[in-house]
């Protein structure tokens, strides 16, 4: 990759995928969706991005974005996209935003087309770009592509399991068709009358909602999904 792009990462995201990472690689080999390349790229990752970090003074960048709409996002999605403008104006450049967090990427999306610093970029992206930069045969490039959809698709699928595990049996016979198509505003409201404990109430509305996230109209599955129909439609 960096002979293609100069990646920059803002300290603040550096301490947060690392724990994000290791809180998530433990769930996702429990899951059975941790390979060898993804193992691989574990292993390699504090040596990767320990290069990578940039201690550019984002203080007055984040005060002008204020008012972007930036405070429903997290510390690190905020600096992150600071950064993305800072690095713009010293370097005179679009710059290449790469989340697969929806709600990031919107509010990216609404930031940098009002200041025109950057663009967005999705997964799928970087997996059509590189296949196309190397020249690599259509079928492989449809198969990453497949498996980044696979991947997301698994995590919907265990998200969805746990949602049938908290759910009462005398309840789920109404709750569960509304998850199933894809309703999860009415979804939300049954829960939120089900006579369940706190903790039992508040993950169902946290899975829900990670759930709408996923297969919401503009969600990077979709967008992965789009990006596969797209390749599908090309000449070998």
């Amino acid at each position: 990759m960096a002979d293609h792009f100069e990646v920059v990462l803002h300290p603040t995201v550096l301490g947060e995928m690392r724990d994000a990472l290791g809180r998530a690689y433990p769930r996702w080999k429990e899951r059975g969706l941790v390979s060898e390349e993804v193992s691989e790229i574990k292993r390699s990752h504090v040596a990767w991005t320990s290069t990578r970090r940039s201690d550019l003074d984002i203080s007055e960048t984040k005060e002008r974005l204020n008012s972007a709409g930036l405070n429903r996002l997290g510390r690190g999605e905020i600096d992150c996209i600071a950064l993305t403008q800072r690095t713009s104006d010293d370097k005179v450049a679009y710059v290449l935003f790469l989340t697969d967090d929806y709600d990031a990427g919107e509010v990216a999306k609404a930031v940098f087309d009002q200041y025109q610093c950057g663009m967005v970029m999705r997964s799928a992206d970087l997996i059509t770009f590189f296949g196309m930069r190397f020249g690599l045969p259509k079928r492989e490039i449809h198969q990453g592509l497949r498996s980044l959809i696979a991947f997301y698709t698994s995590i919907y699928d265990s998200l969805l399991k746990e949602i049938e595990v908290l759910l009462p049996n005398d309840h789920s016979f109404y709750v569960s068709p509304l998850i199933h198509e894809g309703n999860f505003t009415r979804a939300l409201e049954a829960v939120a009358r089900l006579s369940l404990g706190n903790p039992a109430k508040s993950r169902l509305t946290e899975l829900l909602g990670e759930m709408a996230k996923l297969s919401a109209e503009k969600s990077v599955l979709a967008h992965s999904v789009s990006r596969l129909r797209a390749l599908q439609s090309t000449r070998a």
